[in-house]
């Protein structure tokens, strides 16, 4: 017999890796980062509107006026 009839040896696949686990608490610290974070955005938000829609500056009343209107 030669050498080129004798198979290959096969090898076995290597074994695929092992997901993490998030650490104990991860989620719940982001999720106290966004809900701070979006805390934040809804009080300026707030504070912006409040002070724009009771008495908003000259330039915010023209720039509205000259703005054309769409019913008409």
């Amino acid at each position: 017999m030669t050498r080129d009839n004798v198979p290959a040896p096969v090898q076995p696949p290597d074994p695929a890796p092992v997901p993490q686990q998030p650490a104990v608490g991860a989620g719940l610290t982001a999720a106290i980062a966004q809900g701070a974070v979006q805390g934040a955005a809804r009080s300026i938000t707030a504070r912006l509107v409040d002070k724009f829609l009771t008495n908003p500056p000259d330039w915010l009343k023209a720039l509205w006026h000259a703005l054309p209107k769409p019913w008409e």
